[in-house]
């Protein structure tokens, strides 16, 4: 039984890392991308491109963080597991948020069109990815706790404020640090918006289609992984 227990956790700590690796690869790209464009065409490395994806990587690394804790044998495995849960929720929309950042793509000579937008899709691709795959990981950690209904509901309300984080960070420019140094004044904005929902109708509408948005690529990815698994079991 502990051979079993053992092989399974080595198993699991292997596709993990096949994972990280994957994602570290699509960060490297990234990465070279944007160091071509400032070494061959003598342009502007885009360093905010950069900060985009390290805030991506946080929510990735706050559920891969949560969802392996859950197998400490101490029952105060759980505070750890809030804290890094928290860390994930605060961060996701930055991994979402780099799809909005194609909104800067413009011809900048000497430049090609081309590869700013290779540069930019590549970075929205990673940064969804990262989200994509840390939602997945607090899901099963979820439905570990809590059932499969559960679980699903988690989703579904996730999804739902990711969409508005997205729209905040773009165009009201607030940031997740704004809910750790200045909860009182994001409270207050988001009251604010709860209680006259039809001023604000604009935004309801882009977080409603980033949220059907983000969802039908979740599924997408979901049932890959359902497929590659019912191929591993024949």
């Amino acid at each position: 039984m502990v051979q079993r227990f053992k092989l399974a956790s080595f198993a699991s700590y292997h596709r993990q890392f096949a994972v990280l690796a994957s994602l570290s690869f699509a960060t490297a790209l990234c990465l070279g991308l944007l160091v071509v464009r400032a070494w061959h065409y003598h342009s502007s490395p885009q360093r905010w491109l950069v900060w985009n994806l390290f805030l991506a990587w946080l929510p990735a690394l706050g559920a891969f963080a949560a969802y392996n804790l859950k197998h400490l044998p101490s029952r105060l495995r759980w505070l750890p597991i809030i804290g890094f849960s928290v860390l994930w929720l605060l961060f996701l929309p930055n991994a979402a948020y780099l799809i909005t950042d194609i909104i800067h793509l413009r011809s900048q000579p000497p430049v090609p069109l081309w590869y700013d937008l290779i540069t930019l899709v590549s970075f929205a691709w990673t940064g969804s990815f990262l989200g994509l795959v840390s939602l997945l990981l607090m899901q099963e950690l979820v439905r570990q706790t809590a059932g499969r209904a559960a679980s699903w509901l988690f989703v579904l309300g996730v999804m739902v404020l990711n969409g508005f984080g997205v729209y905040f960070g773009r165009f009201l420019r607030w940031n997740s640090w704004d809910a750790l140094f200045r909860p009182a004044w994001v409270f207050n904005e988001m009251l604010e918006g709860l209680l006259n929902p039809f001023e604000h109708l604009h935004i309801i509408a882009f977080a409603g289609l980033f949220t059907l948005l983000f969802s039908a690529v979740y599924l997408m990815v979901l049932s890959f992984t359902h497929l590659h698994l019912e191929h591993q079991r024949r």
